[in-house]
């Protein structure tokens, strides 16, 4: 038996309680991946989606059409970063709106550069108040442009998040234009408040495929966070009291499930997937679990993309499966 995600601070002032109204905020953009096709992931998930719960719903698209690829250059470990504050800056405020119109978002972004927007949104909305982030990935996205192997920036939003920039682990160097660039994304939103979350207000799960910069920073900044071994090690109901522990100052919690937290024999329909991941009664068994938290600000669905794996296409895979979350958790009753 599974125990309800439980918590004991209420919603924010404007609910008035916890808010049976979900809005679909969609950020269709890829522009942070290296893989490109994830912006169309949002849609294709909704096409997969029960109709008769998505036509219920009020939908927000931010698309990213407008805006440009951003031509490589050697040494630029900030790929698109203009477009992609551009987007943010677009899906921070639909997020705002959701929220000041007493709805919970359920974002459905393309890459997981996207997930900064939902912490800045609360930011702006709640400055005084705290944010705790439970983070679903297989990727810890703590990167910087300064450390950075790629520089593609879905491996990057908490690192924004967390106010990150050079450390003693940054190896690349960047030239005057593109560390503005980074503070401007540091900054994101009207208040500029950062950091945006404390080091021990975010929960990781899932985390199986790390840089060294990455482990660094776990260690040094005492990030809690599981692996899949350590998951299955204490099992589901001990895992939620951990997290609950852990988030018990938080005013409010944000998740975020990046599908590449899923196990690829579910589907490798994601920019980068990684073995050992939830199976599937694990992830309806967790996720239900977490969406019963009457602290929960937003859910975020991340990283398909409808290019990959066709022979179980993601889209249809984590539509069936937010379903059956859903159904089980109560989220759209």
């Amino acid at each position: 038996m599974v125990v309800n995600f439980k918590s004991y601070i209420c919603c924010p002032p404007s609910y008035g309680g916890f808010v049976k109204n979900v809005e679909i905020i969609t950020i269709e953009s890829d522009f942070g991946a290296g893989k490109k096709g994830a912006k169309l992931g949002p849609q294709a998930f909704l096409n997969c989606f029960n109709s008769n719960l998505k036509n219920k719903l009020p939908i927000t698209r931010i698309e990213s059409n407008h805006l440009e690829e951003e031509e490589p250059y050697p040494g630029n470990f900030a790929k698109n970063i203009e477009s992609i504050f551009e987007v943010q800056k677009l899906a921070l405020s639909a997020i705002e709106n959701a929220i000041e119109a007493n709805s919970l978002p359920w974002i459905i972004s393309g890459d997981h550069s996207n997930g900064l927007a939902g912490i800045s949104a609360y930011r702006n909305l709640y400055p005084n108040n705290t944010l705790g982030v439970i983070w679903i990935d297989a990727h810890a996205d703590l990167h910087t442009p300064f450390t950075s192997p790629s520089g593609n920036m879905h491996g990057m939003p908490l690192a924004a998040a967390l106010g990150l920039r050079k450390t003693a682990t940054g190896k690349n160097n960047l030239d005057k234009e593109s560390m503005l660039l980074w503070d401007n994304l540091i900054n994101l939103g009207s208040n500029q408040i950062n950091p945006k979350i404390a080091p021990n207000n975010l929960v990781f799960l899932e985390l199986r495929d790390l840089e060294a910069e990455e482990i660094e920073l776990l260690n040094s900044l005492e990030i809690k966070n599981y692996t899949p071994e350590q998951r299955k090690a204490i099992g589901l109901n001990q895992l939620l009291e951990e997290i609950n522990a852990q988030l018990s100052n938080c005013d409010h919690i944000l998740v975020s499930f990046d599908v590449d937290s899923l196990d690829p024999t579910i589907s490798f329909g994601t920019g980068t997937p990684v073995p050992g991941g939830l199976l599937w009664e694990e992830a309806v068994d967790l996720l239900s679990a977490l969406l019963q938290s009457p602290k929960l600000i937003a859910f975020e669905t991340t990283e398909i993309n409808p290019l990959l794996d066709r022979a179980n296409p993601m889209e249809e895979v984590s539509a069936k499966l937010i379903e059956e979350v859903f159904e089980k958790s109560g989220f759209l009753n």
